[in-house]
Order: structure tokens, then C-alpha cells, then sequence
């Protein structure tokens, strides 16, 4: 039975259907042939405007990256000799706050009632000389943990971007400190020879270790070597004594002999370092106390890992690395 002719109008819009799909047709043929693939990629590279439960959240991290380029362009008048040090930091920050208020999107409506207007920039003072530059440094650390309580809070879209911008902040600080922290008695440098002993041990255990894995593990493996030998190095760079030296050869705690003892191995000299860590979270300078603790938690947390890979159990000590004395305070001289 011959198909009934369409209705007037209707052959035309038909027609023009059919156009379209060859259209599409003919640009997935160009791309490979079969349906027209979905291209995210393309979306995600424009900025979308923050969904409204995040304008409060952006509109903080917008000011603060506000206020610490006042400071930046504070300190740079203030201390000219450190252009070249503060001048990239600076143009970090500026294009931390130009993708921020891409987001905001101003143009798309009154975003006032949605968690506030953008403030002003605060007018900053920085003195010059050392002051200077740590004041800096207190800002970058206070941003940074800004950012990542941030976040927590936002969607996951504005979490990533907000995650960035606080370890690029988190790495300023390292970046405008100048110098190594201080070493001001012979106990904080005992501390950081010890630790830097144990660095050594680590370095030397990963070496023998990473020959009995494979895949994935041999590569983490090998991560980590290099992790440890940058913290050795940074060991070395604190002290202002001749470090000690690393030895030819170490005993090690486990035999690395299959896979299973590789991971063992791996989990007994990241517990190894734990303890040593813990001692140089013990001096006086608070730059060696935040670099003790931050590594002592990074060694515990690998030891964990590299256990479940063994399938050994979880220490029972609800204080690793913490000597019996530490747990009850120190009387006070009088007392």
C-alpha cells in the first residue's frame, strides 16, 4: 500500500530533517565513522558559572586572593631586592584570581543574593627585610589551609579548582621562606642527624626492595626512593655540621626475597622512620616541628599501605614513634 502523501508544510520541515541527520551523519564519518560521540573535553574547558550553594565558598577564595596580591605588591615595594623571588609568586596569584571570577560570572544576574558581593581588596602593609618575607609565607599557609577547608564545601567542579590554588599556595610558602629554618642547639641537630640516618636506611632499603616487585608496585616503589632521597637532601640542607654520611651497606629488618617481603620491607622502613620524625617534632625551631610532623605522617601512612599489601596486621600503638616518658607531661622545674 503506497504511503499516504504528508500534509502541506510538513514535507518541507521533512526534508529539512533529513539534511540535518546527513549533516550529522557525514560529521561522525569525519570523526571516525559510527555515531556521533559525545565530546565532554569541550565543555569542560569553558567556565560555567558556581552553582548557587558555592558563591559564598568562591567569593571567599576570590577575596583572599585579593587581599594576599595587596600584600604581594606590598612587599615588593618594600623589599625591591626581591623582585625576582616575588614577582612569579604574584603572577600565580593574579591568575589564581582571574580564573576565580571567571566563575563568579557578575554579568549573569544579581549574585548579591546568593552568598554576597566580591569585597574590596585590603590595603596591605609588609614590612621590609626577613619580617617581610615571613609574614608572606603565615599568609600563603593560612590560604592554603583556606582552600582546602574550601573544598570540603564546594561541588566537585569548584573543589578541583579550589584544591589547585591551595597547593600552589601551599608552595609558595615554601618558595618565599628564603633559607633553611634554624638549627639553635646541639639537641635539634642531633634530632636531624638522626632522622637524616634514618633517610639513609630508607634510601637504601627501597634500592634492594624494588627489584622483587613489579608493575604498578615496582613503579610506587621507585616513587618513593625518590621521595626519600629528596627529604634526605633537605635533611642535609638543614644542618650547618657535616652531615652523617650514609652507609655502604644496612641490615635490614625483613628479606625482600618475593613480593609479599618487599611490601613487608617497604612497611618496616616507612615504621622505621616514624620514630626518628617524632624525636625532630621534639626541637626548638617551628619550621623543623612542621617538617618533622609532616613527614612523620607521610611515613606512617605509607607503612599502613605497604602492610595491607603484605597482609600483615595494623601495629596496636595508638602513639607510634612516641617514647612511654612523652605521654604524661613534663613537670615544670619547681614542681
Amino acid at each position: 500500500m503506497p504511503e499516504a502523501a504528508p500534509p502541506p508544510g510538513q514535507a518541507t520541515s521533512r526534508s529539512t530533517q533529513a539534511l540535518s541527520r546527513r549533516a550529522l551523519l557525514g560529521r561522525a564519518a569525519l570523526l571516525g565513522g559510527g555515531a556521533m560521540p559525545a565530546l565532554p573535553w569541550i565543555a569542560s574547558c569553558a567556565a560555567q558559572a558556581a552553582p548557587r550553594e558555592d558563591v559564598a565558598t568562591l567569593v571567599g577564595a576570590i577575596a583572599a586572593e585579593q587581599n594576599l596580591i595587596a600584600a604581594y605588591e606590598a612587599a615588593r615595594s618594600a623589599n625591591a631586592s626581591q623582585a625576582a623571588r616575588l614577582d612569579p609568586v604574584l603572577a600565580h596569584h593574579r591568575r589564581h584570581l582571574a580564573v576565580l571570577k571567571r566563575h563568579y560570572v557578575p554579568g549573569s544576574g544579581n549574585r548579591a543574593d546568593e552568598g554576597g558581593a566580591i569585597p574590596s581588596q585590603v590595603a596591605a602593609r609588609v614590612p621590609a627585610g626577613a619580617a617581610g618575607l615571613a609574614a608572606l609565607r603565615d599568609m600563603e599557609d593560612r590560604a592554603a589551609r583556606g582552600r582546602m577547608a574550601d573544598a570540603a564545601k564546594a561541588g566537585p567542579a569548584l573543589a578541583q579548582l579550589l584544591a589547585s590554588i591551595g597547593a600552589c599556595e601551599a608552595g609558595h610558602a615554601m618558595t618565599v621562606k628564603g633559607g633553611a629554618p634554624p638549627v639553635r642547639s646541639r639537641s635539634d641537630a642531633e634530632a636531624l642527624q638522626a632522622a637524616l640516618a634514618a633517610e639513609h636506611a630508607a634510601v637504601y632499603g627501597y634500592g634492594v626492595l624494588g627489584a622483587r616487585l613489579r608493575g604498578t608496585l615496582r613503579q610506587t616503589a621507585k616513587d618513593l626512593w625518590n621521595v626519600h632521597r629528596a627529604r634526605r637532601d633537605q635533611l642535609v640542607s638543614f644542618l650547618s655540621v657535616a652531615p652523617v654520611a650514609a652507609a655502604s651497606a644496612y641490615r635490614l629488618p625483613v628479606q625482600a626475597s618475593s613480593a609479599r617481603g618487599a611490601a613487608q620491607l617497604a612497611a618496616a622502613l616507612e615504621s622505621g622512620l616514624v620514630p626518628a620524625y617524632v624525636g625532630l617534632a621534639g626541637v626548638s625551631s617551628p619550621d623543623l616541628r612542621a617538617f618533622a610532623a609532616d613527614s612523620a605522617q607521610r611515613a606512617s601512612a605509607w607503612a599502613a599501605r605497604w602492610r595491607s599489601r603484605s597482609g600483615a596486621a595494623a601495629p596496636s600503638e595508638a602513639f607510634p614513634g612516641l617514647p612511654s616518658a612523652a605521654l604524661s607531661p613534663r613537670p615544670e622545674p619547681g614542681e
